[in-house]
C-alpha cells in the first residue's frame, strides 16, 4: 500500500472513533491487524507522528492530541474545499463499507482516481513524472517526460493535473483520466514559489482557462431555476442583481470560456444571457443549431454493423 493510502487509512480510522478518539496504542493495534495496510508490521511512534504531520501538510486535516492522550480529528471549520471533499469522500466510503446490506440502495457518482495517489505523492515530494497522454480528439498517445506537478483540481467528476515542463514555460493542464503509464521519477524539482492555484483560476468557470479577458456576464434566470443558482452558485463572484416572482438576474465576473458556455446551455430555456452581446450572440447561434437538429426528419439514420 502506498504511503498516501496509509494517510487516508489513518484519517478514516480516527473518523470512525469520533470525538472519543484513540490512544496511540489503539491506533497501532488497528494498524497492525489490518494486513492490507501494515503487512504485519508495527506502527511505531515516530512513523505515526510523521504521518500525522504529513496528513496536515497535504490535506489540511489536523490530528489533535487531547489531555487524555487520545488522538482525534480537529474541527477546523468547513472553509477548505479539498479538506471538506476528502472528509466527505472518506465518510461515504465508510458508510457504504459498514452498510453492505443496504449498499444496493446507495447510488454514488464516482470519479476516476487511478493516478491520483501517485500524482499527489509526486506533488508533495516534488518529483518529476512522465506519462502518456491521449486527448479524445487524437488517434495516438503522446509521451511526456520531466513534467513538474504543481497542483490538482477536480471539475465535473474528473481530476486534472496542473504543472509545467521548465521554469520558463507556462503551466498547462492534463486530464488524469486520459493519462496512462504514469511513472514517478527519482529526479526532483523546485516548486515555483510564486505559483498560486487560486490566482490561476481567478475569473475562471470550470477547468478551461482560455485567453479571454474577465467580463461581467449577466444571466436572466426564471424564478424556479434561480433557487438552484442561489443554493449552488455558478462562481464565487456571482451576485443577484434583481429578483421578482418571475425571474432573477445574476451577474458573474468570469471569462466566457467553453466550460461556461456549456454550463449555460445545460440550463436550457430557463436561462438567457443578457450581456455581453458577443456571448449572447454565441448562445443564440448555438440555440439555432439545436433547433435545426430537431427539425431534421431523419430521426434514425442507418447504422453499420459495430457502429454505436
Amino acid at each position: 500500500m502506498t504511503t498516501l493510502k496509509k494517510y487516508i487509512w489513518l484519517v478514516e480510522t480516527l473518523m470512525r472513533a469520533g470525538d472519543t478518539g484513540l490512544t496511540l496504542n489503539q491506533i497501532s493495534d488497528a494498524y497492525q491487524h489490518d494486513d492490507e495496510v501494515s503487512n504485519g508490521e508495527k506502527y511505531i511512534r515516530r512513523t505515526f507522528h510523521r504521518h500525522r504531520k504529513e496528513v496536515k501538510e497535504i490535506f489540511g486535516i489536523e490530528i489533535e492530541c487531547g489531555a487524555d492522550w487520545r488522538y482525534h480529528i480537529a474541527d477546523n471549520g468547513d472553509n477548505d474545499y479539498f479538506r471538506r471533499w476528502l472528509m466527505d469522500s472518506i465518510a461515504v466510503n465508510r458508510i457504504v463499507s459498514d452498510s453492505r446490506d443496504t449498499a444496493q440502495y446507495i447510488s454514488i457518482e464516482s470519479a476516476n482516481t487511478e493516478h491520483l495517489p501517485a500524482v499527489l505523492q509526486a506533488l508533495k515530494e516534488q518529483h518529476l513524472v512522465e506519462f502518456d497522454y491521449k486527448p479524445y480528439w487524437a488517434d495516438t498517445a503522446t509521451h511526456y517526460f520531466n513534467f513538474q506537478p504543481h497542483a490538482v483540481k477536480m471539475y465535473e467528476r474528473r481530476w486534472y493535473l496542473i504543472g509545467r515542463f521548465k521554469a520558463e514555460m507556462p503551466h498547462i493542464i492534463f486530464a488524469l483520466d486520459r493519462v496512462s503509464n504514469l511513472e514517478i521519477k527519482e529526479e526532483t524539482f523546485r516548486r515555483d514559489p510564486g505559483f498560486d492555484l487560486e490566482e490561476m483560476f481567478d475569473g475562471v468557470f470550470g477547468i478551461t482557462i482560455g485567453d479571454g479577458e474577465v467580463e461581467s456576464i449577466w444571466l436572466k434566470v426564471d424564478a424556479r431555476q434561480a433557487n438552484y443558482l442561489r443554493s449552488l452558485p455558478l462562481h464565487r463572484s456571482q451576485m443577484e442583481l434583481r429578483r421578482n416572482d418571475e425571474y432573477s438576474i445574476f451577474a458573474l465576473r468570469v471569462r466566457p470560456t467553453f466550460d461556461l458556455r456549456q454550463r449555460i446551455l445545460s440550463l436550457g430555456s430557463t436561462a438567457e444571457v443578457l450581456k455581453p452581446e458577443t456571448l449572447r450572440d454565441e448562445m443564440r447561434e448555438e440555440a439555432q443549431k439545436m433547433v435545426e437538429k430537431y427539425q431534421e426528419n431523419d430521426l434514425f439514420p442507418s447504422l453499420t454493423v459495430g457502429e454505436r
